[in-house]
């Protein structure tokens, strides 16, 4: 990819330049000689900001600039995916494909009620000790900030570990407002368990999926691996659907690749269309029946049947177990359940 292409992926030149307007930094000539290999213009820049800064507790001040609004598509993705976990998947991928100074990202759990998100930072060895410190601070902050942006301010944290102690723990912990240590090469925020399992304020299932399909064929190949594939960015596609269900064309449409390729990768996932299909259905059904005040037919129609028999035979064909049955079971206090039911 030419330099010229690549200067549409530059999200972090944003962040830098607010950050030096807010510091009334006047910014050094970027001009790269002919024959050196290209780089981001933020690339320079960052690695300028980096070695000319005067404490490295101004990262600090300098992640607060980083915004999902700066990440184009993946930053509206972020902001409409359903969960913290699933923000997190897309942050991995996100991370490793836009910012070369993270090595990779891993959440595991540390504890019965904490799980651990490991930061892996791209060594500097070429850096002074102060500039590492201040890389890392920058990288802590912007987490942190983008963190907050996805829970509209409201994150609990339980510890921070940050490499290469600076001195005093203590502007680290009035910043974060936890106990912070230093220790190992990378950064590691525990949260509480429950956290990831958040619904995001902003969570929107069509904003998500048509977020990931305007982006890039990589981004989108990353995307599924992380996100359990194809199967599943079908089953959040159809249900942000209100009702009716389309065919394996549109849906291939939406997700911006041919009818034959979805198939292809669906079929390499062990699974199909119409599979994916019924799941959705069989649990949206499940959900409808639960009100009574919708008529069988109603149902029917909802999910796309032409009559109501196909889709009591579907529903059998799920569950082993008919539609009235099902209603009766999940809607009817035990006193006044059939005669002979268990």
């Amino acid at each position: 990819m030419s330099q010229s292409e690549n200067i549409q992926y530059d999200f972090e030149w944003r962040p830098l330049s607010n950050y030096l307007a807010v510091q009334r930094i006047v910014p050094p000539d970027l001009h790269q000689p002919l024959g050196t290999v290209p780089r981001l213009p933020s690339e320079a820049l960052y690695e300028w900001i980096v070695l000319n800064a005067r404490s490295p507790l101004e990262g600090l001040s300098l992640g607060e600039h980083y915004r999902l609004s700066d990440y184009g598509v993946a930053g509206l993705a972020l902001q409409s995916a359903g969960t913290v976990a699933e923000a997190l998947q897309l942050v991995r991928t996100n991370m490793l494909l836009f910012n070369r100074d993270v090595s990779g990202i891993e959440v595991k759990r540390s504890s019965c009620d904490t799980v651990d998100v490991d930061i892996h930072l791209q060594t500097r060895p070429d850096w002074p000790a102060p500039a590492r410190i201040y890389h890392a601070n920058v990288l802590a902050s912007a987490a942190y900030a983008l963190f907050r942006d996805l829970l509209l301010g409201d994150l609990e944290l339980v510890r921070l570990r940050l490499p290469e102690r600076p001195g005093e723990a203590t502007p680290y912990e009035e910043y974060f407002r936890v106990p912070v240590y230093f220790a190992g090469a990378g950064i590691t925020f525990t949260l509480p368990a429950d956290l990831l399992e958040t619904r995001i304020a902003t969570a929107n299932a069509a904003v998500f999926q048509a977020s990931l399909a305007l982006s890039s064929e990589t981004f989108n190949i990353r995307v599924a691996r992380e996100m359990g594939g194809y199967r599943q960015r079908i089953v959040s596609l159809l249900e942000s659907l209100p009702d009716r269900y389309p065919n394996i064309a549109w849906v291939a449409r939406q997700l911006r690749v041919t009818e034959r390729t979805l198939r292809r990768r669906l079929a390499e996932e062990g699974t199909t269309y119409r599979a994916v299909l019924d799941l959705v259905r069989r649990d949206r059904a499940r959900q409808l029946l639960r009100n009574e005040c919708l008529r069988i037919e109603d149902i029917a129609e909802r999910l796309g049947y032409m009559d109501t028999s196909s889709f009591r035979h579907a529903f059998r064909r799920w569950t082993g177990q008919c539609a009235n049955d099902y209603r009766q079971d999940h809607t009817q206090p035990r006193a006044v359940r059939r005669k002979g039911e268990r």
